[in-house]
């Protein structure tokens, strides 16, 4: 095999070194064996996550086996198969008895060569995502693996240990602000979700009357992809990634070819409310009101388009409702189930009880939401503005364009 440089353009007169010659050890784990109780665990890739290393999805392993690879602090561990998943990578914390399973990678840095929080930066840019996939991955689609060797033989640049170390520390206080600002953000949510319960409750118990959702509003599907006939139309559509839960994501939109007749007949407009139909547990009713940031826009057939009588019944209400415990509740009772997954259909959620009091007071719940709206629309602001600059300075660290001065240099020289 021959070396293959990570390809970062590096702006610095940065020596550089294959992996296999800065690491004590590069490997798999092996696999587990999983038991109810054991004070061993088992590192899985569900513990490597971008924030870090997350010891709450290590599951119980045999202390039996012998025949295991420990993992040791300082380790960065590397994800090694599955697609959304490979390629991802943290550093491990922690001092326990862990082991390492078949499908995570172990990279021990030799620590008087390199830092391996050097490494796994280098990893997690862009460059290096794009290296693994294009010189380490073998296999097909959903069944790709990582290639050891291949890995081995990744060149990577090689600051002075100082400076690498510097960077280092840059980034996780940059890492540090992130987690503390998703902290604040969470928190933040959680107060808004329990005031708007709190709002609910009270009007749900102020209303005149339970009716049916098929009597306050017209539900129909989304448009059924594939079935383009001639005469047709692009338009972009919401897939169920797009409705989230209070809030509808357009980051990422795709397109569809639909006949005019269905354009028309799929045009969403301002307020109306989308709902998921199912799949996952999280994605079961769930949904948000329309705002017509995308104009014209259509929805798939997995996504429930809901057109209030604005006169007896206001969206942001019924989103409200159904994202509510009362509304999730519903969902649960009457949806089909198989392992993990659920689904409800169009008559059932016809059919889904919706406790009608006036409009005043369902103006009363939206002015409360809209005040926790704004809070969490701030906070998640923030997060994003500090995600973006520290992709920008992680960049421009490790590609040299900015350097860091050397801190015990510094201090010497005073």
């Amino acid at each position: 095999m021959r070396e293959h440089s990570i390809g970062i353009p590096t702006e610095a007169d940065w020596p550089e070194s294959i992996l296999r010659d800065l690491c004590h050890l590069v490997s798999r784990g092996t696999a587990p064996t999983y038991v109810e109780n054991s004070p061993v665990l088992a590192i899985g890739q569900r513990c490597i996550q971008n924030s870090g290393f997350d010891a709450s999805n290590a599951r119980p392993h045999d202390r039996r086996h012998k025949r295991i690879l420990w993992a040791a602090p300082g380790d960065v561990l590397l994800n090694s198969t599955g697609t959304g998943t490979i390629g991802r990578s943290c550093i491990f914390d922690k001092s326990n008895m862990f082991m390492v399973d078949s499908h995570v990678t172990v990279i021990r840095v030799d620590r008087t060569k390199a830092e391996p929080r050097w490494i796994n930066a280098l990893l997690r840019t862009s460059w290096g995502q794009r290296h693994l996939e294009s010189h380490c991955y073998t296999g097909s689609t959903n069944q790709i693996e990582l290639s050891r060797s291949e890995l081995t033989w990744m060149s990577v640049p090689v600051p002075p240990s100082r400076e690498q170390r510097r960077i280092a520390e840059i980034l996780d206080t940059l890492d540090a602000q992130i987690e503390n600002q998703q902290d604040v953000l969470e928190k933040i949510k959680a107060v808004t979700t329990a005031v708007i319960t709190d709002e609910l409750t009270r009007i749900v118990d102020l209303a005149d009357a339970v009716l049916p959702l098929v009597t306050l509003a017209s539900i129909t599907s989304g448009v059924t992809l594939g079935t383009e006939t001639g005469g047709s139309v692009e338009l972009p559509y919401l897939r169920v990634a797009n409705v989230q839960d209070g809030f509808i994501d357009t980051s990422e939109m795709k397109n569809v070819r639909v006949s005019r007749a269905d354009a028309k007949r799929y045009l969403l407009e301002a307020g109306d409310v989308l709902l998921t139909e199912g799949g996952d547990l999280d994605k079961l009713g769930r949904g948000a009101v329309w705002d017509a940031r995308i104009d014209p826009c259509i929805c798939q057939n997995h996504v429930f388009r809901v057109r209030c009588d604005k006169t007896r019944l206001l969206p942001e209400y019924l989103a409200a409702y159904s994202s509510s415990h009362q509304g999730k509740r519903y969902f649960l009772s009457i949806a089909k189930q198989t392992t993990n997954l659920a689904s409800i259909n169009s008559t059932q959620l016809k059919n889904m009880p919706i406790p009608l009091p006036a409009i005043e007071l369902q103006k009363r719940l939206i002015d409360v939401a809209s005040t926790g709206a704004g809070r969490i629309a701030s906070e998640s602001d923030r997060l994003q503005r500090l995600k973006v600059f520290r992709q920008g300075l992680m960049e421009d660290l490790l590609t040299g364009r900015v350097r860091v001065p050397e801190r015990e240099a510094v201090h010497e020289s005073l």
